[in-house]
């Protein structure tokens, strides 16, 4: 490798001495030394002009000036002024001149159309929508501890089983309660029958008594002594109860309906009505509720919730107790998802009555959503149950509580969810995309498309959003067609060329869609 570069280095060297061996480049030379010596000259002979054109008036400016008839500038301080004014008047001309270039281009792009995308302002739906993040609480949650002591033998579930009201879960040694029954029953059966022996001697001690063969004071003695008899058997059969009570008791069953969690203690251990942890945790799941909070702000908004219907008693007719027993008669049901249905009619019920019963307003159903954490799955669907009575000042929110009936078992405790709460539906009013709205100076504006193809800044004022889209108060009118993307570049009477905008495909709006079908359905 090194012969080789060695070779070609060689080569380049002997390749320029070679071209500088050439006979042409002596002429160039001389022509180019001769050439540049004349306009050294030419130069030299244009700065003496020069020189001595500028310098006698520079002179006499400055002693008219200066007041000072003896003021003299030299040659070469002379050639720095000029040169020093022709360099800042060429600099001065060359900024005019490129600003007057840029501003002409400026001007060209500023008449440009601008590309933008555009859709038309129509008549639409919008669902009033109140969002909040919410937590999954159980309805009820018990903690199961054991009501007599002893040592936990058996246990009948397996951890996260699903079990129902009174089912066996587990099982504390019974042989010692059952032993204080039999005792119990024994002591009970003896004083049975010492009780049926007095009340025998008693139906003698009767018939003796008519007879006159006996003192009033025996017979009185021995009715004594069967009212003690009877006291101790009463005394038993308390006994017998709180010993059956006892061993009811070492047998746990769950109270209610739900998933049973991980066990806290173990089978062999000795378990006390004192342990403070208690042996399992059961949680209700189907229904279950989720806790929400929203501003203080809504709360106008549930105002159809929060008026309660009147009472029957405050009906302005002359049936009113009738009122009273057909609503005592006729009680709202539920259905599988807790919504109430229709108050059914009693056969017993006078047609009057049931009338009047149906004249009163039921409370208003608020649809309720529950939502996964990125907003793109709906977990399940319920109603409004109750709002708190009071604000959290701290925060200046307050709670409230939806049912749901999971049916599918979506909802898991604890969990955290995304909750909307259908407030109401606004239909045939003035919408256009959220991405045409705008903010700046003139507070919240639109870019409207002129017949001329140019377009305008108009304010307007905007109402609840839904989705992609939001309610326009006033400013607009249907048919208007507004800029939703390439605002960036515009400004008031700007040309632009139009573009129709696409059918957005997000959640939001297929979850909206679905709501304006359902909201449309019988």
């Amino acid at each position: 490798m090194k012969k080789l570069l060695k070779k070609i280095y060689l080569a380049i060297r002997n390749l320029g001495k070679r071209v500088g061996q050439l006979p042409l480049w002596p002429k160039i030379y001389r022509f180019s030394k001769e050439k540049l010596c004349w306009a050294y000259q030419k130069l030299c002979s244009w700065n003496l002009k020069l020189t001595a054109y500028v310098q006698p008036r520079f002179e006499k400016l400055i002693r008219k000036i200066s007041k000072n008839p003896d003021f003299s500038l030299g040659a070469r301080a002379t050639q720095i002024f000029v040169y020093v004014t022709l360099y800042i008047l060429l600099s001065v001309l060359w900024h005019f001149i490129g600003g007057f270039f840029e501003d002409s281009k400026s001007r060209a792009a500023r008449m440009r159309p601008v590309s933008v995308v555009t859709s038309p302002v129509k008549l639409g739906q919008i669902t009033v929508i109140q969002t909040a993040l919410g937590t999954v609480t159980p309805r009820n949650t018990v903690t199961v501890h054991s009501q007599v002591s002893g040592t936990l033998s058996k246990v009948f579930f397996k951890e996260g089983d699903l079990v129902k009201a009174g089912q066996l879960l587990a099982l504390i040694d019974p042989r010692a309660f059952e032993a204080s029954l039999k005792q119990a029953e024994g002591t009970l059966n003896k004083d049975k029958a010492l009780l049926n022996n007095a009340e025998l001697d008693l139906k003698r001690y009767d018939t003796l008594l008519k007879q006159d063969s006996i003192s009033h004071q025996v017979y009185a003695t021995q009715k004594a002594l069967v009212q003690q008899y009877k006291g101790n058997v009463l005394t038993d059969e308390g006994l017998v109860s709180s010993a059956k009570l006892q061993l009811e008791f070492a047998h746990i069953t769950s109270p209610i309906n739900g998933r049973i969690g991980l066990r806290l203690v173990d089978p062999g251990n000795l378990v006390q009505p004192s342990d403070a942890s208690g042996l399992f945790v059961i949680t209700q799941l189907q229904p279950t509720t989720v806790l929400f909070s929203v501003p203080q702000d809504v709360i106008p908004s549930f105002k159809k919730f929060l008026q309660e219907p009147p009472p029957p008693e405050t009906t302005p007719n002359g049936d009113a107790q009738k009122v009273e027993t057909a609503s005592a008669k006729t009680e709202p049901s539920q259905d599988h998802k807790g919504r109430h249905r229709k108050i059914s009619q009693d056969a017993s019920v006078e047609p009057a009555a049931t009338s009047d019963a149906s004249a009163i307003p039921e409370r208003v159903i608020i649809p309720v959503e529950a939502w996964n954490a990125d907003n793109k799955k709906k977990l399940a669907t319920g109603y409004l149950e109750s709002i708190d009575n009071q604000i959290d000042i701290t925060t200046g929110t307050v709670k409230l509580r939806a049912i749901f009936p999971n049916e599918e078992m979506t909802l898991f405790p604890n969990q955290f969810v995304n909750v909307r709460v259908v407030l109401d539906v606004l239909s045939d009013v003035v919408v256009i995309p959220v991405p045409a709205v705008q903010r700046g100076t003139p507070g919240t504006f639109v870019y409207r498309l002129n017949v001329n193809h140019s377009v305008s800044v108009v304010p307007v004022k905007l109402g609840p959003a839904d989705g992609d889209s939001v309610q326009v108060v006033n400013g607009l009118a249907a048919g208007n067609i507004v800029v939703v993307d390439g605002t960036d570049k515009l400004r008031n009477g700007a040309k632009v060329m139009t573009g129709e905008a696409s059918t957005p495909t997000t959640g939001k709006s297929r979850w909206r869609e679905g709501q304006k079908q359902k909201n449309a359905a019988p």
